[in-house]
């Protein structure tokens, strides 16, 4: 296949401008998925690093870049959000990856025919929310919901949320928009889609496609526990003979439930966000139906239950599971990583398969299943989302790997199927989707993509990785002694830290799933754009890092650097990660220890905190030019009293009405309080965030002191990055460095609320009822 060389690096540079990217280390992260593939498959999968990688914004774009590469007989690999593990993103030509991600508009949606046009990148979470406008809500949706997108879900096919009701996702799809391997355009619809559904791009880029969408209805959910296999499956035919109203069924093995009983928790500074909610270890089911509904569902329920000898599960765990329905990889924590094996099985093959998996594969495996109605040629079919937990960095994992053939193994026997072909499973298309399709396929290929160039390697092709695969599988029952033997640990275990990466964080980065969740909620991705701009990226650059794969550059320290710290990654990742936090680590080791460059405006704000006290580049004796002269005597510099209160550099030399809107406040509510005046310094916050420590940890003890002399024990403060500094940082770095605290932290806000309550305080009546300009 052609090659990439100067001549096409200046076309591709002239076409996309600042939308492509030529960089190895950016190139590296569009060359995996969320798959950690062991040391003894990667050799038979090759180099997988694109020569470049291209984010068009519009069909018309795509089509000038399939034109061109055809003509330099350059591989073109499409790329959502990554969200699988079977390769289907994987550019095994290297060539070029074509990153939808800027391809995410939403083109129209019709409150009339139901339907929503979107373009290929599209995020299901994106579409939702707009759907939301229009009183309008999806038909069903991946469990990566808030990752994964619209083009991507059709490319690698599948089943989801609400396809209990809804069935497969192909079943839901109107029509779509192809870039042909000739550079034409073709809309597929209704029988014509078996040649892109399930297809990973072979046939051609997926730029628009239409789906069904339903109206928007209130949802109840309940839960159930069922103790055993056979009552699993007893329950769930016995939901479909009575013909029950359910939208959506998804259920946990008893092991996913024990395992998520001991996964970390959410944090926020230290402190979980959210509460501990316990699972019975059973295989526990999440229903949900449409209120209107519950009358109907609830009738049978009760029968349907003791018959199959299940329990109603009171509403906390139901709730509960059903708002964390998208954290299916919540557990890779204990591993740090997961070993895969996702089966489709007929309905009435869920005892076996589950028995018989427990009886041959000794390690834990932890399963999410989803229930499909109508499945192939109509009967009940459940998805199996297993995994095993390990970890990739130990020999033995390849061992551990090996098991998911296993289980590949006994859903076949059973009259089930991989998932998906992906890269791997390319010897078993026709058992996925038919020997009659594949066929189509082929003849297809052959007349519009005769030099393979469309995503080369999936679905119908027989690489090296796919025979070895095929291979393996025969030989299963030799391999899995093996992986049986493994000892299977579990639990965080982050004991020592890997060339100066903190054991912590070390850790972490081999426990992000890579799902994407975090990619468009983070700031710093909006504005850049490039995978090594998101936390996932950092944490896959920082796996490459620790096992000798890339050094530190600037352009990967301005990256740790450049995170806003708005912490919405952390409410977003499906593993319950501290990641800004790991990044505010970093920013220590790479300036405070090793002496990296942070921002040139951090230096400038060092230079001005350490001659000035303050960030603003101020003089510090313009520090108190805010405060109201006539409280001096009760509350100026200098007094003494029991609350201390920290105006902050903003309110001191920007913003003066806080400082002043405060401080008559706290006079009107009667609060005796001592204005730090001169003798306070900026907070400290912007040299923690710049990895600047030392000057960090001198003007916190500068403002520790000055708040002392004047008696207090509390600090009072306006600010929220100062009140988070007094509150919740300073005492943590004070018992580090051996300072004594004793400080107490409130926001004005607190302390006003606190008057107001006991009565002591109330507003004076305004003259209007309404604030003018």
């Amino acid at each position: 296949m052609g090659k990439i060389g100067t001549g096409e690096k200046q076309y591709l540079e002239t076409m996309f401008g600042n939308r492509v990217s030529l960089r190895l280390t950016e190139r590296k992260l569009y060359g995996h998925d969320i798959a950690a593939l062991p040391g003894m498959v990667k050799p038979f999968i090759g180099e997988t690093v694109p020569e470049a990688v291209v984010q068009p914004e519009n069909e018309d774009e795509v089509i000038k870049l399939v034109k061109w590469a055809r003509g330099k007989g350059i591989a073109l690999t499409p790329r959502g959000k990554a969200s699988s593990g079977y390769g289907g993103v994987l550019p095994t030509k290297k060539g070029l990856v074509v990153d939808f991600y800027r391809m995410s508009r939403i083109i129209k949606i019709d409150p009339v025919k139901m339907t929503a046009r979107v373009q290929a990148g599209t995020v299901w979470d994106k579409l939702d929310k707009e759907l939301a406008k229009s009183g309008l809500t999806l038909r069903l949706y991946p469990s990566s919901y808030p990752g994964s997108t619209a083009g991507g879900w059709l490319a690698q096919g599948g089943a989801g949320i609400g396809s209990f009701e809804a069935g497969w996702f192909r079943d839901n799809v109107i029509s779509a928009r192809v870039v042909l391997p000739d550079g034409n355009v073709k809309e597929f619809t209704g029988a014509e889609l078996n040649l892109v559904s399930e297809l990973e791009g072979i046939t051609g880029l997926i730029s628009e496609l239409t789906v069904k969408v339903q109206k928007t209805e209130e949802l109840e959910v309940t839960a159930t526990a069922v103790p055993t296999s056979d009552g699993l499956q007893k329950l769930l035919t016995s939901i479909i003979e009575n013909d029950l109203p359910i939208w959506s069924i998804l259920f946990i093995n008893p092991r996913m439930a024990a395992l998520r009983n001991q996964a970390p928790l959410m944090e926020h500074l230290g402190h979980a966000s959210e509460k501990r909610v316990m699972l019975p270890e059973a295989y526990i089911l999440t229903l949900a139906f449409r209120k209107k509904d519950a009358a109907k569902v609830n009738a049978k329920m009760a029968d349907i239950l003791k018959q199959s000898g299940a329990e109603r599960l009171p509403d906390e765990i139901a709730h509960h599971e059903w708002e964390n329905r998208f954290k299916v990889m919540l557990i890779k924590r204990l591993g740090p990583s997961l070993v895969p094996a996702e089966v489709v099985i007929p309905l009435d093959s869920l005892k076996k398969v589950l028995d018989e998996i427990g009886k041959k594969i000794n390690q834990p495996v932890v399963k999410e299943g989803i229930v499909v109605r109508h499945g192939r040629k109509g009967k009940p079919e459940v998805v199996i989302l297993g995994f095993i937990p390990s970890d990739q960095r130990k020999p033995n994992y390849s061992f551990v790997f090996g098991l998911s053939l296993s289980i590949f193994n006994i859903a076949k026997k059973y009259g089930g199927r991989a998932y998906s072909t992906g890269l791997y499973f390319t010897s078993r298309a026709d058992e996925l989707l038919g020997k009659a399709r594949i066929e189509s396929i082929k003849k297809f290929k052959a007349e519009f993509d005769p030099q393979n160039l469309m995503n080369p390697g999936k679905v119908i092709a027989g690489t090296a990785a796919s025979r070895m695969v095929a291979l393996a599988g025969k030989f299963d029952w030799a391999i899995r002694p093996m992986g049986n033997k493994v000892v299977a640990e579990i639990g965080e275990r982050s004991a020592k830290a890997v060339k100066k990466i903190p054991a912590d964080v070390a850790w972490y980065a081999y426990s992000c799933s890579q799902c994407g969740y975090c990619i468009d909620s983070c700031t710093q991705f909006e504005k850049r754009g490039w995978e090594s701009q998101s936390p996932r990226g950092k944490w896959y650059w920082l796996r490459e890092y620790m096992e000798g794969n890339e050094k530190w550059d600037q352009a990967m320290v301005d990256s740790i650097l450049a995170c806003t710290t708005c912490e919405v990654c952390n409410n977003k990742c499906s593993v319950s990660l501290p990641i800004e936090q790991s990044w505010m680590k970093l920013r220590g080791e790479l300036i405070h220890e090793n002496g990296l460059m942070t921002f040139p405006p951090f230096e400038m704000m060092a230079a001005a905190l350490s001659k000035e006290g303050d960030i603003w580049a101020g003089y510090r004796k313009d520090r108190t030019a805010w405060f109201p002269a006539d409280m001096n005597e009760a509350h100026g510099p200098g007094k003494k009293a029991k609350a201390a209160y920290f105006a902050g550099c903003t309110a001191s030399y920007v913003e003066h009405d806080i400082g002043m809107a405060t401080v008559r406040l706290l006079d009107a509510a009667g609060i005796d309080f001592a204005y730090l005046g001169k003798e306070e310094s900026c907070c400290g916050t912007p040299m923690m965030v710049a990895g600047k420590w030392d000057e960090f940890a001198e003007v916190m003890k500068n403002n520790i002191t000055a708040v002392k002399k004047t008696g207090a024990d509390t600090v009072i403060t306006s600010c929220p990055a100062c009140d988070m500094m007094w509150r919740q940082v300073y005492p943590k770095w004070a018992k580090k460095l051996g300072i004594n605290y004793d400080i107490t932290a409130k926001h004005y806000s607190e302390v006003i609320a606190d008057k107001i309550r006991s009565g002591e305080f109330s507003f004076p009546k305004a003259d209007k009822d309404t604030v003018e300009e």
